[in-house]
């Protein structure tokens, strides 16, 4: 049976003044340790989507830049980062072309930001305005520390997935989730209420969204690398 091809979406950015694709390795690398066959998505155009979703098996929504507050119908808050407007709005078209085919997504980081809005819901410009009381979510330890707990909801996928309703995880991110879009389900959150992951509801593929980054502790955790395993997973079952 062939290996099923995993597209991770990418960004730009310069390398010796040239821009270039760009993507963190260690997701592509979880990808191959979960017996996927992973291919990069350069950010291109929207007419392409439709295209890329047909040549992979699964999508993967990789970690980036802030999405524009102008896809969820909000004003730039005092805090926000950097955006890239073409990016969000290619990924948002992924998303609906991997609906639409029934092809599995798994969306990291930024990634759960843009399932979220591609599906209808808004987003936290920035944590500390929006919850001043909040825990830390942009860590200053390593990428691979993990620092914050979250609570996950018992029977969700990414409980069985992880076999335990609390774990710690990095944290590298200032946006979160505002309004959950009407398709997905809150499965995880950390103790001050900021949703940690997102699931889509009966009826939809295969849809999982997750505010960390997995693919930092993947090599040595376990839990972490079944993310990538029940994604590969199901993404075989669409390759046959």
């Amino acid at each position: 049976m062939a290996k099923p091809v995993i597209g991770i979406t990418s960004t730009i950015a310069l390398h010796n003044q040239i821009p270039s694709v760009d993507l963190a390795e260690k997701v592509v690398k979880a990808v191959m340790n979960a017996g996927g066959v992973p291919i990069v998505l350069p950010v291109g155009n929207v007419e392409l989507a439709s295209d890329w979703i047909t040549a992979c098996d699964g999508l993967i929504l990789s970690s980036g830049e802030d999405v524009d507050p102008y896809l969820y119908k909000a004003e730039p808050s005092p805090k926000l980062q950097k955006t890239f407007k073409q990016r969000d709005e290619v990924e948002m078209e992924l998303v609906k072309q991997a609906l639409q085919q029934k092809k599995p997504i798994f969306a990291i980081c930024r990634g759960i930001g843009v399932l979220n809005v591609a599906l209808g819901g808004s987003l936290m410009q920035d944590i500390e305005t929006a919850l001043p009381n909040a825990c830390k979510h942009y860590q200053e330890a390593g990428r691979t520390d993990v620092t914050h707990r979250i609570q996950i909801v018992k029977d969700s996928l990414l409980h069985q997935v992880i076999g335990s309703e609390e774990i710690r995880v990095n944290s590298l991110h200032h946006q979160a989730i505002g309004r959950l879009a009407p398709p997905l389900k809150q499965v995880a959150s950390a103790a001050d209420g900021v949703i940690e992951a997102v699931e889509g509801k009966a009826g939809m593929p295969f849809v999982l969204g997750v505010q960390w980054h997995p693919e930092e502790l993947a090599a040595n955790d376990a839990a972490m690398a079944r993310l990538f395993t029940v994604l590969i997973a199901k993404a075989s079952e669409k390759s046959l």
